[in-house]
């Protein structure tokens, strides 16, 4: 029976790898094509980030095949074509960094108040310097003397300077609906407690709050800095390692009740 369950989940985790290498490939086409013409690593990632400002719709993420395992995120290609919340849209955009040998990870940034409801960005590694940019918001930050600032800028306690990247108010959604204006609104949910700024959102759910908890003392406050690869923003990678992981669990199970 064991024997029969690993097989079915190593078929399962083989055909989700499958999957997201065919599914790179459209995000790779998509980087390609907005992109083209660009002569920097800098200007490349302001295309790709205006292209998914203004041609992804926003909206909550969609699931991952089934409701079960929501907790993995939209894959890339389907928040392209159907849209995204933050986490979403900015998962899209490290990916596609990422077909193009452009660095980039999630930054969380938080409210005091109410620490759940985090906002993301992203930490882009150019050829000239860390950006923090904000593809939802089409806004990027700076340090407030007008240079680069990253994430241990922001957890250090600088209060950054917003500057939208996006200037074409025209700009349009593929299906012909307006995007909104680039900019924070004014109102006091985008007043960030930015030192308290981390590179996931560990405050949504009781379980991420549990695994903070224990990772913090072990990892000695250095999961609050550990910029993530791009490949962990796929959710059919983490659902292979994860069929993978439960393989060894189960052989381990029946080697020692053996």
């Amino acid at each position: 029976m064991i024997e029969a369950i690993v097989i079915a989940f190593a078929a399962a985790a083989t055909a989700s790898l499958c999957a997201y290498h065919l599914r790179k490939l459209r995000i790779a086409e998509f980087a390609r094509h907005v992109t083209r013409g660009s002569q920097s690593q800098h200007e490349a990632t302001l295309a790709l980030a205006r292209a998914i400002f203004s041609e992804v719709k926003r909206g909550r993420d969609p699931a991952f095949l089934l409701p079960l395992l929501a907790s993995l995120g939209g894959s890339p290609p389907t928040i392209l074509k159907a849209g995204g919340c933050c986490s979403g849209v900015h998962r899209l955009f490290i990916t596609a960094l990422d077909t193009l040998g452009i660095r980039a990870a999630q930054v969380t940034v938080y409210r005091r108040e109410d620490p759940a409801a985090a906002h993301c960005l992203a930490q882009v590694r150019t050829e000239s310097a860390n950006m923090l940019i904000d593809v939802d918001y089409g806004v990027c930050l700076q340090h407030p003397d007008g240079g680069p600032i990253d994430l241990a800028g922001l957890r250090s306690g600088v209060r950054p300077a917003i500057h939208p990247f996006v200037f074409d108010r025209q700009a349009s959604y593929a299906d012909g609906r307006p995007a909104r204006a680039a900019g924070y609104p004014d109102r006091d949910y985008y007043r960030f407690d930015y030192h308290l700024s981390r590179t996931a959102n560990w405050a949504d759910t009781m379980l991420k709050r549990a695994v903070y908890a224990a990772l913090l003392p072990i990892t000695r406050g250095r999961v609050d800095c550990l910029l993530l690869p791009a490949i962990l923003e796929w959710p059919e990678v983490l659902l292979a390692a994860a069929l993978c992981w439960a393989s060894i669990l189960l052989l381990a199970a029946r080697a020692l009740t053996r």
